[in-house]
């Protein structure tokens, strides 16, 4: 029987690098993905998923400009290993 996870990969969490461009109104993460089929979600405070997509290493770009709130967290789910990285949206003046 193949075990669920390979203890390896479950050791070594997913490091996201993130930032906010607030002029152009992206949020952009590195990293790099280790299967095809790697995706983020972006879910609020709720925990409630409001944006989805795939992951396109080495920079991902999410367009932001319809998120309302201030606290968010980005998960990445990347075959069985998964990481999540809590981020705020900054009001432009």
């Amino acid at each position: 029987m193949k075990p669920l996870f390979h203890p390896v990969m479950a050791n070594q969490p997913l490091e996201l690098r993130l930032r906010i461009d607030q002029i152009e109104r992206l949020l952009m993460f590195d990293y790099e993905p280790g299967t095809e089929g790697a995706l983020f979600d972006i879910c609020d405070a709720s925990g409630h998923i409001v944006k989805s997509g795939d992951v396109r290493g080495p920079v991902t770009r999410v367009r932001i400009t319809d998120l309302q709130g201030a606290d968010y967290y980005l998960m990445v789910l990347d075959g069985e290993t998964s990481a999540v990285q809590p981020f705020q949206l900054r009001r432009v003046a």
